[in-house]
């Protein structure tokens, strides 16, 4: 790892921003309070601890009143479900942010490693327009992905926090509609009061998206790439070849006759050099093994928390849904159910790209041009396909394989919790 970061800053000192691949997810968790600032002098560090505050103490708030509500209201299964889901989903983020701000110089070598795992491969990247298509590629998908999801939860937010604004309200209500909580006996004709607590939930809404879905943007894009530089190594084994390897197969049959053995040397020769690149494909290819046990180690806590209250709360929302007599509640369910949904798939489809790329390395070394060379290439090269034929799975807290399977398997998990919740209702 040492060597992977002495790497990311000589790459980063000549090349800049462009190979930070990780830039942008840094700068959003820092904007949503989570990250630290770069600096380590002046103003920016001495208020990073009041902002990480603010925001923390926000999601906090809002599941104290989700409490508070649910005791008052208990025997409401309505009100008790609708506070669930919305405690949940800050209890969430509280944990991401939590988790970061505990652990800042993880994540901060989680980044520097990746820059470096790509400055490995960078020089081939330069040279060849197919590898830099595949890197170029893996850019895109993270920067889409990234602005792609967070643009859609501020507009959902936005019209989260409108929604309360624009329904109507019964006159014999016990309580005025709020983005999120909304608190017994408090209505809009106290507005001093009643502006208070709605800038409050806001302010939690505002946050929640930079600080909890862009952790989860942040561990995708890192996987991403990820399946980039194995994309990368597989292009660079499958392009492995001994220089003048076609018209070497004749040579050897017509200089036999004359006794001159130039040929077999500089077959020699030119497997010596494919051995060399190789070598060097295989030296990548375990810095980025290494690489993925660190992710895991650093992600797993994360995901676990992140597949445990979705669960949860896509379960409770096709509940409220289904049993909320409230017009404006419904809605605002029905608009917050692809979120949960969203932040498990995001991270079972990235693994499990990681996971078909590991397996592709078998079939890659197998499509070099193996036919002829030396019997150390044709070995090292048999010691590369059984190693990629172990999977690269990542996992949730070392439950959970992070896969596609996995994410079909608690779809199926929260349905049936919802099927138990409305048979609880009809008796």
């Amino acid at each position: 790892m040492v060597v992977l970061e002495a790497s990311a800053r000589q790459t980063l000192g000549e090349s800049g921003e462009p190979w930070d691949v990780l830039r942008r997810n840094v700068k959003v968790l820092r904007f949503g309070g989570v990250w630290r600032p770069a600096s380590r002098s002046g103003w920016r560090p001495c208020l990073f601890p009041l902002y990480f505050a603010s925001v923390c103490g926000s999601l906090l708030n809002i599941i104290t009143l989700d409490m508070v509500r649910s005791w008052l209201l208990w025997g409401d299964m309505t009100a008790v479900t609708f506070a669930l889901v919305s405690a949940m989903t800050n209890l969430n983020g509280v944990v991401k942010m939590v988790h970061c701000f505990r652990h800042h110089d993880t994540y901060s070598r989680l980044v520097s490693d990746l820059n470096g795992l790509v400055a490995l491969q960078r020089r081939y990247c330069e040279r060849n327009g197919a590898l830099k298509a595949a890197f170029q590629r893996a850019c895109r998908r993270a920067a889409r992905l990234t602005v792609g999801c967070l643009a859609y939860m501020n507009v959902l937010g936005q019209m989260w926090c409108v929604v309360p604004l624009l329904s109507a309200e019964p006159p014999d209500a016990r309580e005025s509609a709020l983005p999120l909580v909304s608190l017994p006996g408090l209505r809009s004709d106290n507005r001093a009061w009643y502006s208070f607590a709605y800038l409050v939930e806001s302010h939690a809404v505002f946050y929640w998206n930079f600080a909890s879905l862009g952790m989860d943007m942040f561990f995708a894009s890192a996987m991403i790439h990820v399946t980039g530089q194995l994309n990368i190594l597989n292009i660079r084994l499958a392009q492995l070849r001994r220089e003048g390897s076609t018209e070497d197969q004749l040579q050897p049959s017509r200089s036999t006759l004359n006794g001159n053995n130039r040929p077999q040397e500089r077959l020699a020769g030119d497997s010596a050099t494919m051995y060399g690149e190789l070598c060097e494909c295989v030296k990548h290819h375990q810095a980025i093994l290494r690489y993925l046990e660190f992710l895991e180690s650093v992600m797993s806590p994360v995901a676990l928390t992140q597949f445990l209250c979705s669960v949860v709360a896509v379960c409770v929302t096709l509940y409220q849904i289904t049993f909320n007599p409230e017009g404006s509640g419904v809605i605002k369910c029905a608009m917050f159910l692809p979120i949960p949904a969203l932040q498990m798939f995001v991270y079972c489809w990235c693994g499990h790209d990681i996971m078909e790329a590991g397996l592709s390395v078998s079939l890659a070394a197998y499509s070099c041009a193996w036919v002829g060379v030396g019997q150390r290439v044709t070995s090292a090269l048999r010691v590369v396909m059984c190693r990629a034929q172990r999977p690269l799975q990542l996992t949730a807290g070392k439950v959970y394989p992070v896969n596609r399977d996995t994410f079909l398997s608690l779809i199926n998990a929260s349905y049936t919790f919802y099927t138990l919740l409305r048979q609880m209702r009809n008796r």
